[in-house]
């Protein structure tokens, strides 16, 4: 991960915020446009990073704007704000890489499990098996959102399993919305993933489990690997939720 150095600043509207068409009802349903961010004093905040080393020219983040739960009062996120506030050739201070979150030297199979804005180290890690190291190793992707809105860089994946067959990816929702049609598969990502591969595996516990996403996601995943009696050493986990 990275750190981005957040300077202090003083009422930063969401008003100045670009956001695009498709999002514009929700802002004007939930009257985002009158939330104002404060930061009193420098600070910093971790981001994983979704590029992989051969984009050597960019760092990409997946960064999810912390707005206030609608009927609170709590305040908006500070770097969340202060990113979305940035444009095109503004600068910005930041640190690192920092973390321990690798993919282990085996040749093990990897089972990637993600969801929400966790989807930025998985990007990372299978980006950089397949196309830095080329690797042959047997990849799965379960990756979970509520609706298809919730969705990013299918399309990205899509090409990759064409590319690559050790490579397959699995999408799950777990409230897809009417205009979604979605005939896909529905329900929690860990559920899915078991129901859908695990209990259909010949050896789940032989498996490199590699985690992402909201901490109760995490703890899911890592019940339903206790119980399939995977050993603690084969799960790694970036846990945003810390």
């Amino acid at each position: 991960y990275i750190q981005i150095d957040v300077p202090a600043y003083k009422d930063l509207s969401y008003k100045s915020f670009e956001v695009e068409d498709e999002y514009r009802g929700d802002w004007d349903q939930f009257n985002l446009w009158d939330c104002t961010a404060n930061n009193d004093e420098d600070c910093f905040r971790a981001y994983s990073m979704a590029s992989f080393p051969l984009e050597d020219d960019i760092i990409m983040l997946n960064i999810r704007i912390a707005s206030p739960p609608p009927g609170t009062s709590y305040p908006p996120g500070i770097c969340s704000s202060y990113t979305f506030n940035l444009k095109p050739g503004d600068k910005i201070t930041i640190s690192g890489p920092y973390g321990e979150f690798f993919a282990q030297e085996t040749d093990r199979e990897m089972c990637f499990i993600g969801g929400g804005a966790g989807m930025a180290p998985m990007r990372s890690h299978i980006y950089d098996q397949l196309k830095r190291i080329g690797t042959d190793r047997k990849i799965t992707f379960w990756y979970g959102g509520r609706s298809k809105r919730e969705l990013f860089y299918m399309e990205e994946f899509h090409e990759l399993e064409k590319q690559f067959p050790n490579f397959k990816m699995y999408v799950a929702l777990s409230d897809p919305l009417p205009e979604d049609n979605w005939d896909g598969l529905t329900g929690f990502i860990h559920q899915v993933c078991l129901d859908e591969y695990l209990n259909k595996h010949e050896d789940p516990t032989e498996i490199e489990y590699y985690l992402c996403g909201p901490p109760i996601m995490l703890k899911c995943v890592n019940d339903m690997a206790y119980d399939l009696g995977v050993e603690p050493e084969m799960i790694r986990a970036d846990d945003f939720g810390i």
